[in-house]
C-alpha cells in the first residue's frame, strides 16, 4: 500500500512544486504586459498631443491669413475712393467690412488753442459722421463685437502672455489696420488708412490720409511724408504717416499705400520701416 501510494504522493508534491513556480513568475509577466500597454498608451497619448497642436498651429495660419487678407482688401479698396464720392456709393464697403458709424466730438474753442490756425482748420473741417474700420490679430483687439466671448478673452490672455520671439512662429503677432471713411452733406471729405505691425525690437507703421486740402503748414504741397512715433499698449515704436491730395502724382500714392504684408505672417519679424514699405522710407529719408 505504501510502495504503491507513493507514485501518487510524488505526483501530488511535484504539481504543487510546479504550481509555485508558476505563481512566482506571474507578476513578471504581468509587469511587462502592463509596461508595453503603458507604453503604446503613451505613444498615443504623444501622437494625439502633435497632431492636436499641428492642427491647431495650421488653424491660426489660416485664420491669421485669412485676416490679413482682409485688411489687405480694406485699405486696397479704401485707396480706391476718391474724394467727393457719394456716401451711396461706400454703403457696400461698409457692410462687408463691418464699418462702425460715429459721429465727432463737438469743435474745440479756438481761444483755448495753442496753434489757433490748426483748431480752425480743424472745426472748418469736422464731418456728420465717420465710418470706421478696424481690423486685428485675430480680431481680439478689433471687430463689430464690442463684448467678446470666452474664446476670444482667453486668446488675448494666451497672446499677452506668449514672449514676442514667439508670437510670430504661433501666427499671434500683434498687427492692426484702421480705416476712417469722413462724411459731409452726402459725400466722402477724407481718407485715412492705416496699417500697423509688432517688430523687432518695436513696433512699425504706415498711414496715408487723402484729403481735398492740406493742413495749413502744407498748404503749397500736394504730398507730405514724415516721421511720428507710436505708442501702443505694449511697446512704443515708430511710423509714417502720408498727407496726400488729389492732385498727387501715382507715384506718391503707390509711396503712401504700400506695405509689405509679410511684416504680418513672417516667421521672421520685419525691423524697420524700410522693410514695412521700403518706398514710403526712401521718401522719408529725401524729404528729411
Amino acid at each position: 500500500m505504501v510502495t504503491d501510494g507513493w507514485p501518487v504522493i510524488q505526483a501530488l508534491l511535484c504539481y504543487r512544486r510546479s504550481g509555485i513556480k508558476l505563481f512566482r513568475m506571474a507578476p513578471a509577466v504581468l509587469s511587462i504586459a502592463l509596461y508595453h500597454r503603458l507604453l503604446r498608451l503613451a505613444l498615443c497619448l504623444t501622437m494625439f498631443v502633435v497632431i492636436l497642436i499641428a492642427l491647431l498651429g495650421c488653424s491660426l495660419r489660416i485664420y491669421t491669413a485669412y485676416l490679413v487678407h482682409r485688411a489687405v482688401a480694406l485699405l486696397d479698396e479704401a485707396a480706391r475712393i476718391p474724394v467727393g464720392a457719394t456716401e451711396d456709393s461706400i454703403l457696400p464697403l461698409v457692410s462687408r467690412y463691418g464699418g462702425q458709424r460715429q459721429i465727432p466730438p463737438p469743435p474745440e474753442d479756438v481761444e483755448d488753442c495753442l496753434n489757433k490756425t490748426d483748431c480752425e482748420y480743424h472745426n472748418a473741417h469736422i464731418p456728420d459722421y465717420s465710418y470706421m474700420f478696424d481690423l486685428s490679430t485675430l480680431n481680439v483687439y478689433s471687430g463689430s463685437d464690442r463684448h467678446p466671448g470666452r474664446l476670444r478673452r482667453a486668446l488675448t490672455v494666451l497672446m499677452i502672455r506668449t514672449p514676442s520671439f514667439l508670437r510670430g512662429p504661433l501666427s499671434m503677432r500683434f498687427w492692426m489696420a484702421d480705416v476712417v471713411i469722413r462724411i459731409h452733406a452726402g459725400r466722402v471729405e477724407a481718407i485715412h488708412g492705416g496699417l500697423y505691425v509688432e517688430g523687432r525690437p518695436a513696433w512699425l507703421g504706415n498711414a496715408w490720409t487723402l484729403s481735398a486740402d492740406m493742413p495749413p503748414e502744407w498748404l503749397s504741397k500736394n504730398y507730405v511724408v514724415d516721421g511720428t512715433f507710436l505708442e501702443m499698449w505694449n511697446d512704443g515704436g515708430a511710423g509714417t504717416n502720408h498727407h496726400l491730395t488729389p492732385t498727387a502724382t501715382p507715384e506718391q500714392f503707390q509711396a503712401a499705400r504700400g506695405f509689405d504684408a509679410r511684416c504680418l505672417t513672417g516667421f521672421i519679424p520685419c525691423r524697420c520701416l524700410g522693410d514695412l514699405n521700403p518706398r514710403a522710407f526712401l521718401l522719408h529719408e529725401q524729404a528729411s
